[in-house]
């Protein structure tokens, strides 16, 4: 028989906030460092996809990828209504690096800002009240640094 492992005791209830950050394996520990330490989150609704937010502003590029992701959005707002959503880029995004994932050429670091922009006047648009903060996550040596946008 497979060993279980059981986890301690959480307080339970529902996610006030949504989280949507890349699931760049390089970063992981990080943004939960930076979400549970720093902002204080012990319950959230996270979605985790290559280049985070950015599939959201696909709309004319990528219709199908918006669709899905305004979609699971939207599930996660009648789930559990959150007052809060954070929107987490970073730096060396794979994502962001190639090519067939953007219509947009020149400085990533750009794009990303203005994709989280976009996206912040999109949920805002599609989710009065609900507050969009905007981060941009840096790695060097070992240890990230987190920035509001």
């Amino acid at each position: 028989m497979a060993e279980v492992y059981r986890t301690g005791a959480r307080a339970g209830g529902n996610a006030d906030t949504i989280v949507i950050h890349c699931s760049d394996s390089r970063f992981q520990r990080h943004f939960q460092e930076f979400l549970e330490k720093h902002l204080g989150l012990d319950n959230y609704g996270l979605l985790a996809v290559p280049g985070g937010p950015q599939f959201l502003t696909l709309v004319d590029y990528l219709p199908k990828f918006s669709w899905v992701g305004w979609r699971w959005v939207q599930f996660l707002v009648d789930a559990a209504p959150p007052r809060r959503i954070i929107l987490i880029a970073h730096h060396d995004c794979l994502w962001y690096r190639d090519s067939r994932f953007s219509l947009h050429r020149g400085d990533v670091f750009e794009r990303q800002v203005g994709d989280l922009q976009r996206v912040r006047k999109a949920i805002s648009g599609r989710f009065p009240g609900l507050a969009a903060e905007l981060y941009y996550a840096r790695l060097e040596q070992g240890e990230a640094s987190f920035e509001p946008v």
